[in-house]
């Protein structure tokens, strides 16, 4: 192999990690992740938005110390395992270009690098299914005592997020569709990893039993959520420019290209397609009729990556070029939003600019701090919000005696509303913080008195990027007030 390119390797892969550790110990957390550290505080089998994994992750990480540093630290140390272990991989079963590519992939990529500094349900559930992509095909091709263990990661990335089912059933499937691999039908150890990995999703199954199916009817309501021809659009456009323009081509449109001649395909190959197709089919499909975000088509790139090392490895001559193209672009990309985030010199205002997603809520561990320090006869008072995000970067930042909630009048359930209930609450004063100027009509009804206290900014760079009004609420009616 080149020596250049081993070097390009080490490089690339170093001065991210170094770059990704800096970063995490200087923005604050986003209000998505202060969320996923109240799972940490409050740990269950399961929430009503996702599995328990990430609730878990987030603890195991911040036991000697709760900061945005060791919150995040667990999204980092994945990637560098998922970095290892796909190198590893693609240079035992192929070469050590496919795992240089593999590798690559991973970490020199906008999608995952995004998930590599902001710890959501994402992080456990790329790096669980990627772990079973890699143990069930061991099980298949080297041995069948992999089994076990891929059933055990199955299991786990289920756990992290549900939407792992879709590259499992590629995982299941590919004995069914594939004859020279159907006598793994009749094996034990192949329906053994199946039940390995129920029995670790039996835990959310049971707390879904047990809370009156909220997660089901959480994601039913919002599965089928009105898209258009805009939202769908923006996000393909989305994950071509997140996941860079050559693993996009390798994980959604080589796979349908490929199909075309399965027969004439290695085994192998045909194994990674099976992988990436079906989450492919069902996102893409699903995108036509709901809003999605960018991160939630991520399982199709899970099988992608394999597909983009293999075939860079088996073509090198002529996809050299590409290669390098896919990591550069990807590696500016990353580095333009981290300097974008420190040093704003691009012209780009409000939320046309997603670095200002590190500075939204600055007002919490600044202005809110300081007018509470000011006034301390308020540090009594519970503060309320009417949506999950205030309340969890006043939680993490202030982390106050009485925890922060929302009330969720006209509003989703989220974590609070198992948390707390409404019902001891009536009667109640409170402090309400509110994105905005204007306190929200549909809150009115519901309190004796409402007083404007303070108009408080989040600041970046000098320059107001969002405003909050503070206010005092009094005698709580209750939720079922009006009905």
């Amino acid at each position: 192999m080149n020596k250049n390119i081993k070097i390009f390797f080490c490089t690339i892969s170093i001065t991210l990690v170094i770059l990704r550790l800096l970063f995490i110990g200087n923005t604050l957390l986003i209000d998505d992740e202060a969320y996923y550290a109240m799972y940490a505080r409050h740990l269950s089998w399961g929430y009503i938005d996702h599995g328990p994994v990430i609730g878990y992750l987030i603890y195991l990480f911040t036991i000697f110390g709760e900061n945005s540093f060791t919150v995040r630290l667990s999204a980092i140390v994945m990637l560098i395992i998922l970095s290892f272990v796909l190198y590893n991989f693609g240079k035992e079963h192929f070469s050590q270009m496919a795992g240089i590519a593999m590798s690559l992939g991973i970490s020199a990529n906008m999608l995952f690098h995004t998930n590599s500094v902001v710890v959501t349900p994402d992080v456990p559930l790329a790096f669980f299914s990627i772990m079973a992509i890699v143990y069930y095909y061991k099980a298949y091709f080297i041995h069948e005592r992999y089994f076990y263990i891929g059933g055990i990661f199955l299991g786990v990335a289920i756990l992290s997020k549900v939407s792992a089912l879709f590259p499992a059933l590629g995982i299941i499937l590919f004995p069914i569709v594939n004859s020279r691999k159907r006598h793994f039908l009749i094996n034990v150890r192949f329906y053994a990893s199946l039940i390995i990995a129920l029995i670790l999703f039996m835990p959310f199954i049971i707390w879904n039993l047990q809370n009156d199916l909220a997660f089901v009817r959480y994601q039913g309501a919002h599965i089928m959520e009105g898209g258009n021809w805009s939202d769908f659009t923006s996000l393909w456009a989305g994950l071509f420019l997140t996941a860079g323009p050559i693993l996009f081509y390798y994980s959604v449109i080589k796979p349908f290209l490929f199909i075309k001649r399965m027969k004439s395909l290695k085994v192998e190959i045909q194994y990674f397609i099976f992988v990436t197709i079906i989450p492919l089919c069902y996102f893409l499909f699903h995108s036509f009729f709901s809003r999605m975000e960018v991160n939630w088509p991520a399982p199709i790139f899970y099988g992608g990556i394999f597909l983009f090392g293999i075939s860079v490895a088996e073509s090198w001559p002529v996809l050299r070029k590409h290669f390098l193209f896919q990591i550069i672009f990807s590696v500016v990309l990353i580095l333009t939003v981290t300097i974008q985030t420190f040093f704003p010199i691009l012209p780009i205002k409000g939320k046309t600019d997603i670095t200002n997603r590190y500075y939204i809520y600055n007002v919490v561990d600044d202005e809110l701090k300081k007018y509470l320090e000011d006034n301390p006869e308020l540090m009594n008072k519970r503060i309320l919000a009417d949506n999950y995000q205030i309340p969890s970067m006043i939680n993490f930042y202030l982390n106050p005696d009485l925890e922060a909630t929302t009330l969720s009048i006209n509003y989703h359930s989220t974590l609070y509303s198992f948390l707390y209930d409404d019902t001891s609450f009536k009667g109640n004063d409170f402090l309400f913080l509110k994105r905005g100027k204007i306190f929200p009509d549909n809150y009115k009804p519901y309190f004796e008195d409402i007083h404007l206290l303070d108009i408080l900014y989040s600041i970046r760079d000098k320059k107001e990027i969002a405003s909050y009004s503070l206010w005092s609420v009094k005698n709580y009616k209750g939720k079922d007030f009006i009905k």
